[in-house]
């Protein structure tokens, strides 16, 4: 019983300096290839504003394609629109009260 609570112990040591040695290697690791992981971020980012022209160019490109594959697709919504925008017309033409009080 004694041997048993021995080796738990002491794989327990073992765990937490295995995990304290992990943690310091990783701290020196994260030092040294911060300032490549820096330098990456910095070409992802030149990378980016180079590509961004080509990306505005191709979403033009796309809207001009495409937006006419979305208006057949609006068709049939056109004669909802239409009793929408007569019904805001007779709303909106009507500027003057509707009753007037004479004393």
């Amino acid at each position: 019983m004694f041997e048993l609570m021995v080796i738990g112990v002491l794989g327990v040591v073992a765990l937490a300096a295995f995990g304290i040695f992990w943690a310091v290697g990783s701290l020196i690791c994260w030092i040294l290839f911060l300032p490549f992981k820096l330098l990456g971020l910095i070409f992802r980012g030149f990378a980016f504003l180079f590509a961004l022209p080509f990306l505005l160019l191709a979403g033009i490109i796309g809207v001009l394609l495409f937006g006419a594959g979305m208006l057949v697709f609006l068709i049939p919504a056109l004669p909802l629109l239409l009793i929408a925008l007569g019904v805001w017309w007779l709303i909106r033409g009507r500027s003057h009260p509707a009753a007037h009080v004479s004393v």
